[in-house]
């Protein structure tokens, strides 16, 4: 790709370190910064989702094969998960654990945590940060992937049977999904398919974006006119998260899709977002673990930003990057992959 093109590195390394930020301030017992309505890393994920959506959608109307279009998925999300997931099983586990090692190996917690590779995601090890301030979680950023991948599907289902090319229908199925997540609260609803509602309602917002872009391209300043006004009434009647829902991803994919000299060289060596996401959190535990909570908050912080950053270089030079390559695979396989491509209409 062209690292000159866009702003999306620059965003998606942005939103990354929001998390792993944020977080820094709830594993070490204190709240979150957060600007009211989101914490920090909430907004980190919600702007992932924005972007998400917006260049999936690309993708798939780019190359309408399923085949290419799962592989590119699956490529981008499990070797990285495959490798921290191991790492932390068989090596964080192992050192950090009170857990004498033979039970630890014997316990089936520590196999269970495999079911994440399954995105089943499994947080726990046997003996594992029992003492830390947010006790006993190792790796607690993967709750998103099962959300995202679903949501992934989701659209592919939505673009093979042509939904999304009507854009009439897309638009309709999006704002009713935002009015269903924002305005009825189901009691039945469980946390995770809460976050998944509305997770997917930003995903969802970003694919519409993606699909009518010709209309908002030449029009930047009226539709954030529009947009701006609406969200401040929606915030002034105490619907802050709406307020949010109706802005953010507006101003993620106008930002992103522009193209501001040093912010789009943000990926000129590398997409290092996914191993920041990935690597941070169980980064973040070993230092309070090691350390014993007795560094300030700045301080874990910064060993922990400088040890993240390391291994998401590694990750993709040595893991993500390789593992990126086979796609190129996928396109040679031509006379298959002609009995799963969709055709576009015009």
């Amino acid at each position: 790709k062209n690292v000159t093109s866009n702003n999306f590195d620059f965003l998606r390394l942005a939103a990354a370190y929001l998390v792993l930020f944020s977080h820094q301030f709830a594993l070490t017992g204190r709240p979150e910064p957060g600007i009211g309505v989101q914490s920090l890393g909430g907004l980190g994920v919600l702007i992932f989702f924005s972007i998400s959506g917006y260049l999936v959608a690309r993708s798939w109307d780019n190359d309408p094969s399923i085949l290419r279009f799962l592989a590119k998925r699956i490529l981008r999300i499990w070797p990285g998960l495959i490798v921290v997931t191991t790492v932390a099983a068989l090596l964080l586990g192992p050192i950090g654990s009170t857990t004498p090692i033979d039970q630890y190996f014997l316990d089936s917690k520590t196999w269970e945590f495999f079911y994440t590779l399954k995105l089943k995601i499994r947080y726990e090890l046997p003996g594992v940060f029992t003492a830390n301030p947010f006790p006993n979680a190792v790796n607690g950023s993967l709750w998103t992937l099962p959300i995202e991948f679903r949501w992934y599907l989701i659209l592919l289902a939505l673009s093979v049977v042509g939904l999304v090319r009507c854009r009439l229908l897309l638009l309709i199925g999006a704002i009713a999904l935002a009015v269903f997540v924002f305005t009825i609260h189901d009691p039945q609803h469980t946390a995770h398919r809460k976050y998944s509602l509305e997770l997917g309602a930003f995903f969802c917002y970003g694919v519409c974006l993606y699909y009518f872009r010709d209309f908002w391209t030449t029009r930047k300043g009226t539709v954030l006119l529009v947009l701006g006004v609406s969200g401040a009434a929606l915030f002034a009647v105490g619907q802050k998260y709406a307020a949010l829902f109706v802005v953010l991803p507006t101003l993620v994919i106008f930002f992103g899709t522009a193209s501001t000299p040093f912010i789009r060289r943000a990926g000129r060596f590398g997409d290092f977002s996914y191993g920041i996401y990935i690597y941070a959190f169980p980064v973040q535990q070993t230092v309070i673990w090691f350390t014993d909570n007795r560094l300030s908050v700045w301080s874990e912080l910064a060993a922990s930003t400088a040890i993240t950053v390391a291994l998401a270089i590694l990750s993709w030079h040595w893991v993500e990057r390789p593992a990126l390559r086979l796609k190129r695979h996928f396109v040679k396989v031509e006379k298959s992959d002609r009995y799963f491509s969709v055709k576009q209409s015009a």
